[in-house]
């Protein structure tokens, strides 16, 4: 695993609460100030808010399973995080590069790559080995596709 890539900040702003919906509530964050420019897709990420650190998994981009607009969103799922979060700054380390953003065909597959997103942002982070995958996600990480960890240097764009 990479050293952090970048750092933003910003504020949680309520959105659509699909998320949530799926059994994957996001942190919608409204950027502050000036920010890298990231390659859309999900990032493993380091939150710090009110003093401590959670880790998480982000998607960058245009949410194309939804077709919800045409600017770039930030969303993050905090892992086993279940506070109110709304109009809280949040500071994000970007940490690694999980996957392209992509669009869906169904509700069912883009859920079955969240769960595939948690678990390798779980095991990058040290968090869960590589053999508690199967146990801890229902054997759905051999279900769809694995994420490849991607080198980013988004400083070099």
């Amino acid at each position: 695993m990479r050293q952090n890539e970048c750092t933003i900040k910003g504020v949680v702003s309520k959105g659509r609460q699909v998320g949530r919906t799926l059994g994957f509530p996001t942190a919608n964050l409204y950027l502050q100030s000036c920010f890298p420019i990231l390659d859309l897709g999900v990032y493993g990420v380091k939150v710090f808010w009110r003093g401590n650190q959670y880790y998480g998994a982000m998607n960058v981009g245009f949410r194309p399973t939804f077709e919800y607009g045409h600017h770039v969103s930030y969303e993050i799922h905090l892992l086993d995080f279940h506070e109110d979060l709304y109009d809280e700054e949040l500071i994000v380390d970007v940490c690694f590069y999980v996957r392209q953003e992509k669009k869906f065909s169904h509700l069912n597959e883009l859920k079955g790559q969240l769960y595939n997103d948690v678990a390798y942002v779980k095991k990058q982070f040290g968090l869960i080995e590589t053999t508690d995958l199967k146990n801890n996600f229902g054997g759905r990480v051999d279900t769809v596709e694995w994420p490849i960890p991607i080198g980013l240097d988004w400083r070099k764009r």
